[in-house]
């Protein structure tokens, strides 16, 4: 990696971890099983972030997704109902979606998106937020108030769900 220490070794090691982590995900027929599972992906892709020099990204993925995704699944699934997880829809949709992702890989692998530049680009924190709160401030405003209009939707909804 330019500017940066890169070490293929331990990449392929976290790249291991995060794919059998995955896999467990999915496989996993109890849902705190799969649960536990993702979260151990989320922090496998935080250390790949960690190693791929980009500290910013990965605290943002422990703190976001392994403090608060997780946590909420964790909690919200033995209260939630009890549903079958694969159903008629599964068997049109695994193929579609190996069938997806193998194009993508084509495209990225055949074009020239993959190809790296010069030098790198990471800014540090410092730089990154005078970028955010001073040039693009409108835009995560605007951001804010629309997650903001989506949690209260999401309360209304669940709120409309328990008075039927």
């Amino acid at each position: 990696m330019p500017g940066g220490d890169f070490h293929p070794v331990y990449f392929s090691i976290v790249a291991a971890w995060i794919l059998v982590a995955g896999i467990g995900v999915v496989a996993s027929r109890s849902v705190v099983r799969a649960a536990v599972s993702m979260v151990l992906c989320f922090l496998g892709v935080a250390f790949a972030f960690a190693l791929m020099n980009s500290a910013l990204l990965a605290i943002v993925q422990i703190l976001i997704y392994v403090g608060a995704i997780s946590v909420v699944i964790i909690f919200e699934t033995p209260a939630g109902p009890r549903r079958q997880f694969f159903n008629r829809q599964s068997v049109i949709a695994a193929p579609i979606v190996v069938a997806t992702a193998v194009l993508v890989a084509v495209i990225l692998v055949s074009g020239d998106l993959l190809t790296a530049g010069e030098s790198a680009v990471n800014p540090g924190l410092r730089q990154l937020s005078s970028l955010l709160f001073n040039r693009y401030v409108l835009p995560f405003e605007l951001v804010s108030l629309v997650l903001l209009a989506a949690m209260i939707g999401a309360i209304v909804l669940a709120r409309r769900e328990d008075k039927q």
